[in-house]
């Protein structure tokens, strides 16, 4: 009776001591097999990593909490602007204009008048004279105060500068004045200067 416990007790024994091997040979494969995969994972020293795609920042987005601004276009160089210098007016040269006036009668064969003449241009008119003639309507000349002709010099006149005159103009008009009674006089006139001489249109006066 005590053989058969003993050889049961010895039975249930090897039972356990072969469930631990079991168990220790489980344990051992595993970790093998974890070691394995962990050298296979690293070759050489390195070790893969997957690669992350690159994000270029768009202007005006969000990037980690910072706004990208949109950048502000810059002109380098400016071309300042060209001005083009202004002309020098040129000056006008001299030119004169006569206003003979009105004749006032003091006599039968006697006219008095105020003349001016002026200079329209801009540079100075320098010695001035006024020639007066008086011819009848057929072209005879009438003597004017003894002379064939009345000149009347002024001086040096600036530009846009007058000058005025009373002229007195007796006309010869020959035996009983016949060139003049029933005739239309005709006052030439004229201004010379160094610079030109200039004929006026004809004024007429009758007798």
């Amino acid at each position: 009776m005590a053989s058969m416990d003993l050889s049961r007790s010895a039975a249930i024994a090897i039972f356990a001591m072969a469930v631990l091997i079991g168990i220790g040979v489980y344990l051992l494969s595993g970790g093998m097999l974890g070691s394995e995969g962990d050298a296979n994972s690293s070759i050489g020293g390195q070790e893969t990593v997957p690669l992350t795609p690159m994000q270029t920042p768009v202007a005006g987005t969000r990037v980690v909490g910072t706004t990208m601004p949109t950048p502000a276009s810059t002109t380098l160089f400016t071309p300042s602007a060209t001005t083009s210098p202004t002309p020098t007016p040129q000056k006008r040269p001299v030119m004169f204009t006569l206003d003979s006036g009105t004749p006032v009668d003091c006599g039968l064969t006697c006219r008095e008048t105020s003349a001016t003449i002026t200079n329209t241009g801009d540079e100075v008119a320098h010695s001035v004279c006024v020639v007066l003639e008086v011819f009848n309507e057929n072209g005879e000349r009438i003597f004017i105060n003894s002379a064939p002709s009345i000149e009347r010099c002024l001086g040096d006149i600036g530009g846009g500068e007058s000058r005025s005159e009373t002229i007195t103009i007796n006309a010869d008009c020959g035996f009983l004045a016949s060139k003049c009674i029933g005739h239309t006089l005709i006052l030439k006139a004229k201004a010379t200067s160094h610079e030109r001489t200039q004929v006026f249109p004809d004024s007429y006066i009758i007798v």
